[in-house]
C-alpha cells in the first residue's frame, strides 16, 4: 500500500482529505506570540477576518517530527510513503520532510518538491492517490508527478505586493519597492517553483485582461484542469471565474488560499492555475 501524504497549504478543506484519503501535515501561522496550526486551529474565515482587522502574520513550516510521525507508522506497516510538499523555493517544509525521511534510514519513502502551492499542489496529490489506488509503484508515480508539474502554470495578481516583500517570498521585489501601489505586476511560479514578477503592469484592469490572455494562450495545449485561487474576494472572484470560463471552454472552480499562503500574497487575489495536456 503506498500512503500519500501532502501539507495543507494545497488548501483544500479540512474534510476532503479524508474524503480523498489523504493525509494532511499543516504548517503553522504566528500572529505576536500566538501561534496556530492553519485549518486544524485556525480557520479560513477567522484567519482572514483577522488579516482584513489589520493582523499581521508570520509562518512557519512543520519540523521533521510532524512529518515523522506519518511517516514512522506507515513504514512500520510494511507501506510505502508519497509526500507532496509546498515549493521548496518559498518554504523549508522539503527539508523538513527530508530530514524526517533520512533518520527512518528508509528507502520506502519518496518527498515531491511540488513547486507550487494551491491547487496545483493538490492536483499533484489527488493524482499519486488515484494512481496508487489503480496499483501502479511509487517510482512511476513519482515520474508522472514530475510530468504533470512541468504542464502546470499558476498565475496571480495580487492589491499589494507588501504581503509578498514583507514575507520575503518575492524574488527581486525590491526592483519593485519605489512603485508598490502604482505597479500590478503578474507572479508566477516559474519552472524551478520561485515566484517570480512575470510582467509589470501599470493597472488592476489590465492586470485582469493580462491574466485572461494567459488563461487562452494555456487553453490552445488543451486544458486537463484549471482553477482559479483566490483569498477573501469571493464576489470578485466569481465574476473573475465566468471569464476565465468563456475562453477555457469548461467550468473553472474556486479554490480559497490556505492562511499560511494568504500572509504572503493578502487577501485580494486573483491566481488562475492551469494544468495543459501537453
Amino acid at each position: 500500500m503506498i500512503r500519500v501524504i501532502v501539507d495543507t497549504t494545497c488548501s483544500m478543506p479540512l474534510e476532503w482529505y479524508g474524503q480523498h484519503g489523504l493525509t494532511a501535515v499543516p504548517l503553522y501561522v504566528r500572529e505576536g506570540e500566538n501561534v496556530q496550526r492553519e485549518l486544524f486551529d485556525l480557520s479560513y474565515a477567522e484567519f482572514y477576518r483577522r488579516q482584513r482587522a489589520g493582523a499581521r502574520f508570520s509562518t512557519a513550516q512543520p519540523d521533521p517530527n510532524a512529518f515523522l510521525e506519518h511517516f514512522r507508522p506507515a513504514v512500520e506497516a510494511g507501506d510505502e510513503v508519497i509526500c507532496i510538499v509546498l515549493s521548496s523555493r518559498i518554504s523549508g517544509a522539503l527539508n523538513s520532510a527530508n530530514l524526517a525521511r533520512q533518520l527512518l534510514e528508509t528507502d520506502r519513502v519518496s518527498v515531491v518538491d511540488s513547486r507550487q502551492s494551491g491547487f496545483g499542489e493538490a492536483s499533484l496529490a489527488l493524482r499519486a492517490k488515484e494512481m496508487a489506488d489503480a496499483g501502479a509503484g511509487r517510482e512511476e508515480i513519482v515520474r508522472a508527478l514530475d510530468d504533470l508539474i512541468a504542464r502546470t502554470r499558476t498565475y496571480f495578481v495580487v492589491e499589494s505586493l507588501r504581503y509578498l516583500y514583507e514575507g520575503g517570498r518575492l524574488s527581486g521585489a525590491q526592483a519593485l519597492l519605489g512603485s508598490l501601489i502604482q505597479i500590478k505586476p503578474i507572479i508566477w511560479f516559474d519552472s524551478a517553483g520561485t515566484m517570480e514578477a512575470l510582467e509589470k503592469i501599470r493597472t488592476t484592469k489590465a492586470a485582469r485582461a493580462r491574466l485572461i490572455e494567459l488563461v487562452k494562450e494555456r487553453a490552445g495545449r488543451g486544458i486537463e484542469k484549471i482553477a482559479l485561487h483566490y483569498g477573501d474576494n469571493l464576489e470578485e472572484a466569481t465574476a473573475f471565474a465566468r471569464e476565465m470560463e468563456a475562453v477555457a471552454g469548461m467550468p473553472v472552480p474556486l479554490v480559497r488560499l490556505s492562511p499560511v499562503i494568504a500572509s504572503h500574497t493578502g487577501p485580494e487575489i486573483l491566481g488562475p492555475c492551469l494544468i495543459t495536456r501537453e
